[in-house]
C-alpha cells in the first residue's frame, strides 16, 4: 500500500481546522484528533476487508485452544469471533453449574 504523505498531510490538516471550529482551544482540537483518525481507520479496514466487525472476523487460536481446553468441538466450517466467544461463555457456565446441563435421570 502507497500512501501518500502530502495528501494525508492535508487531511490532517481539514481535520484540525473542522475540529478548531466546534473548540475553542487549539489543545482540545490536538487531543480529539486521535480519536477521530481511529474511528476513520476503523471504517476504512471494514470497508477494505469486507467484515462489518471484529466479531465477523475468524476465531482466532487462542479462542480456538480455549474451546478445545473446555471440552469444546469447533465445526468443520469454522466460527467467527462472536460464536466462539458465545461458545466459550456458554462451555464456561456449564463447567460453573454442570448439574444444570445434565440429562435428567429416568426413574422406573
Amino acid at each position: 500500500m502507497i500512501i501518500d504523505v502530502q495528501s494525508k498531510i492535508s487531511e490532517y490538516l481539514d481535520l484540525i481546522e473542522a475540529i478548531k471550529e466546534q473548540v475553542d482551544d487549539p489543545a482540545t482540537a490536538f487531543a480529539i484528533l486521535p480519536e477521530i483518525r481511529k474511528g476513520m481507520r476503523a471504517a476504512e479496514m471494514r470497508q477494505g476487508n469486507g467484515y462489518s466487525s471484529t466479531g465477523d472476523l475468524p476465531a482466532t487460536d487462542n479462542q480456538l485452544a480455549y474451546i478445545r481446553k473446555l471440552g469444546g468441538r469447533i465445526p468443520e466450517q469454522g466460527l467467527t469471533r462472536n460464536q466462539a466467544s458465545k461458545v466459550i461463555g456458554d462451555l464456561e457456565n456449564i463447567k460453573k453449574s454442570p448439574e444444570v446441563f445434565q440429562a435428567p435421570v429416568r426413574r422406573p
